[in-house]
């Protein structure tokens, strides 16, 4: 056993299962009545999206990320989430060492939405590493009722 690690396979493995998720990726999911939502993108950002009747709400999760370098477009059905993730800050009497926090890492996602939205009109808030973007439906997309006569 000399010269070898023995938990070298177990962390090997371990990395595939949990990081493969968060390096470059894209998936898909269909919802009820045809609507599918579509995620690509690269590096650790957790996402979630809510859907009300007039508007969809974009979670990102950020951690290490300041907010001036986070860059937000949105265009018809789609929003950009694009962030660098800040350098760990070291005196010059430290030295790292051992890390497994990326540092310089870009991270983005791109994603479809379930329906088109107004961009002109979206908001987005971060605080404490959590993005919060908050997108108006456009009018077509904007659930009615219909009146019976």
């Amino acid at each position: 056993m000399f010269g070898r690690d023995p938990f070298a396979e177990i962390e090997k493995m371990m990395m595939e299962m949990f990081m493969t998720p968060f390096t470059t990726s894209r998936m898909s999911y269909r919802m009820g009545g045809g609507t599918s939502i579509e995620i690509s993108g690269k590096g650790f950002m957790p996402v979630a999206i809510i859907e009300g009747d007039e508007h969809i709400k974009v979670v990102a999760m950020l951690p290490g990320v300041n907010k001036e370098d986070i860059v937000l477009n949105a265009v018809g059905d789609t929003l950009e989430i694009r962030a660098k993730k800040a350098p760990l800050m070291i005196t010059e009497s430290e030295r790292v060492v051992y890390s497994e926090i990326p540092e310089d890492e870009e991270l983005y996602r791109t994603i479809k939405l379930p329906a088109a939205v107004k961009e002109e009109n979206a908001s987005a808030k971060f605080e404490n590493g959590l993005l919060i973007v908050t997108l108006p439906k456009a009018e077509k997309s904007v659930k009615k009722g219909i009146n019976i006569e």
